[in-house]
């Protein structure tokens, strides 16, 4: 694992990069376009860090997932915005590409078990996304996911 400052520093700056890429394909309107991309690098940078420091990459990744549905509530709020713009360009760049990418290869080269661990670490991190923007929603909203009579 590499422990390197100016890599980590790199990568969050790309980060910020890619989620500004996802937010203009999104067409996310131009006054929340930097905080979208600021709030995905937070997000990613907290998950990277964590994971650099020893954490498992699941639950760095529900954190950083987490703390981009709790931050992200502010500017929703305040400019009176779907959270959901905040919260999906923000958890882009945490997607797991590489290991999704790997099952197809490994099942290409005839490597089931190596396709098949891929495939289950890249399911756990979709989860880990999914539980952190879900459990943000749950801490900030009480009335989400309840039915009003």
């Amino acid at each position: 694992m590499d422990l390197s400052l100016s890599a980590l520093i790199r990568d969050v700056l790309l980060s910020f990069v890619g989620t500004l890429g996802f937010a203009l394909l999104y067409q996310v309107p131009r006054r929340a376009l930097l905080i979208c991309a600021a709030i995905g690098m937070g997000g990613y940078g907290l998950r990277s860090l964590l994971h650099q420091i020893g954490m498992d990459l699941v639950v760095a990744t529900f954190l950083g997932a987490l703390f981009v549905g709790l931050v992200g509530i502010v500017p929703a709020q305040r400019l009176q915005l779907p959270l959901v713009l905040f919260a999906i360009t923000g958890i882009i760049c945490m997607v797991p590409g590489i290991p999704a990418f790997k099952v197809l290869v490994y099942f290409y080269q005839g490597d089931i078990l190596g396709g098949l661990q891929s495939a289950i670490e890249a399911g756990f991190v979709v989860v880990a996304l999914v539980s952190g923007i879900g459990a943000a929603r749950i801490l900030t909203d009480s009335e989400w996911g309840f039915e009003r009579h």
